[in-house]
């Protein structure tokens, strides 16, 4: 097992991939819930290494620039695939990732991986 890490699991429509949380959580990781604006914006006084982010549409990207800049860590947004616009746009709106639905649970983990191990590069300056 690897450095725990503390992760919030969250979407912002009316959903959260609850299946992950206890896959990140048998990997020694910290893991918070929250689903919907308010409760995730709520949560943000934890400190994060990374947020998993659900985005079902373009609706909720005003929220992306949002949490970039009040929370400062790794940022992974999954969402629909076929919506090149959405993907770019997430990025572009301060998402780190974007991984699109229906993924495979081992290539979003892989990138997870990656973005933590940035952080810990970052710890180590």
């Amino acid at each position: 097992m690897g450095l725990a890490y503390t992760i919030l699991v969250a979407g912002l429509g009316s959903r959260v991939e609850d299946f992950l949380v206890p896959v990140l959580a048998d990997q020694g990781h910290i893991i918070h819930t929250a689903v919907g604006p308010t409760a995730i914006f709520a949560t943000l006084d934890t400190q994060f290494d990374l947020l998993l982010i659900d985005l079902p549409s373009e609706g909720e990207l005003g929220y992306l620039r949002e949490l970039r800049d009040r929370c400062g860590c790794a940022m992974v947004v999954f969402g629909p695939a076929r919506n090149d616009r959405l993907l770019v746009a997430a990025l572009e709106q301060g998402a780190d990732d974007y991984v699109q639905r229906p993924f495979r649970t081992d290539e979003l983990l892989a990138r997870i991986r990656a973005q933590l191990r940035r952080v810990q590069r970052n710890r180590a300056v």
